[in-house]
């Protein structure tokens, strides 16, 4: 039995943390060898964007109810498949291969990664009315939920539990990952906006490349 408990500790301990260092020079050496592509990526999300906008623009809640709704959930589905789209390019960058850019419009499993994201959404929302603390915890170890949804096809359920799973131990890494990776974007900001174009991207897949450590981990 001490045997047994020995060897549970050793596992548990030599679960290795994730190098920030590595995940956002990873994401720099991605975003500035594929430059052009992230350009025009986000030429095409800023364009659908301004669409959709426009779209909503000429119905309002109180006058034109029912055409509000519809034209809202488009624009909710379409947002949400381009958000599924940058997932599935980051992935294939972090996974070696060469994304195109009809991977932004990304529509398998939709009904799955919109229902894990209200799941995700609604504990996270408990957690921050409860304390602010716990909103922040659940926040970080129920990230990769969406990303478990398109890269391994599982369920919302399934897809929660796992993140959830593949985070225990890393709540502090991932914290201060994601304090660093803002602060790497605001540089980006005060760099005349031009910064934006590279480190959003490295943004993009520093987190996916940190993903696809930790559910290796996990395994």
């Amino acid at each position: 039995m001490a045997a047994a408990k020995k060897n549970s500790s050793s596992k548990t301990s030599a679960k290795p943390h994730f190098s920030k260092k590595e995940a956002i020079n990873f994401g720099f050496e991605i975003a500035k060898k594929n430059i052009i592509f992230f350009i025009g990526l986000f030429v095409v999300v800023v364009v659908v964007s301004a669409l959709t906008s426009l779209i909503q623009f000429g119905a309002t809640l109180e006058k034109q109810p029912l055409l509000y709704i519809v034209l809202y959930v488009v624009t909710f589905i379409i947002n949400t498949i381009i958000g599924m789209g940058l997932i599935k390019i980051s992935l294939e960058f972090v996974d070696k291969k060469k994304p195109k850019f009809k991977d932004l419009f990304h529509t398998k499993n939709l009904v799955n990664f919109i229902l894990v994201s209200l799941i995700r959404g609604v504990i996270t929302l408990i957690g921050f009315i409860l304390l602010i603390i716990p909103g922040i915890i659940f926040s970080i170890r129920l990230q990769y939920a969406t990303y478990l949804v398109i890269d391994k096809n599982l369920s919302p359920v399934d897809a929660v539990k796992k993140s959830w799973d593949m985070t225990r131990g890393n709540v502090w890494n991932l914290f201060f990952f994601v304090i660093l990776l803002a602060l790497v974007n605001i540089l980006g900001a005060l760099l005349l906006l031009v910064g934006l174009f590279v480190t959003v991207p490295l943004m993009m897949i520093a987190t996916t490349f940190v993903y696809r450590k930790l559910l290796n981990v996990s395994k």
